[in-house]
């Protein structure tokens, strides 16, 4: 297992939470997260690319298995998140002719900083 997918579970595992709408999680990003070191020095920004793995390691987590990212439909990031933010995740499913099609969005203070649509095979 890669340090950045430890350190995600990390953060995660314990605060995963089911509704009818959705599963959500609430994630602080300290200084000390692996995702932040060289995306940029003295300015970290968290890469687009570890939004995408925590939406993923939701669903995998709730649902107690792991899956395959086979697309990304829809990847927009309205605001950066910074090293000490506090941040919502959201995500929904919908299984599609034996694909899950995961629609989430990151919010900051019920501020929508980001959009991703995601495909996942089994």
């Amino acid at each position: 297992m890669s340090i950045i997918r430890r350190q995600i579970d990390e953060m995660i595992k314990d605060n995963i939470f089911y509704q009818e709408s959705g599963i959500t999680t609430l994630v602080n990003f300290n200084q000390n997260f692996i995702g932040f070191i060289g995306h940029f020095p003295n300015n970290p920004i968290l890469p687009g690319v570890i939004i995408i793995k925590i939406m993923t390691r939701m669903y995998e987590l709730y649902n107690h298995k792991n899956f395959t990212l086979s697309q990304i439909k829809q990847a927009k990031f309205i605001e950066p998140i910074s090293a000490d933010s506090l941040v919502s995740f959201f995500v929904k499913s919908n299984i599609e002719k034996g694909f899950i099609k995961l629609n989430g969005k990151v919010l900051k203070s019920d501020k929508v900083i980001s959009k991703i649509s995601l495909i996942l095979q089994k």
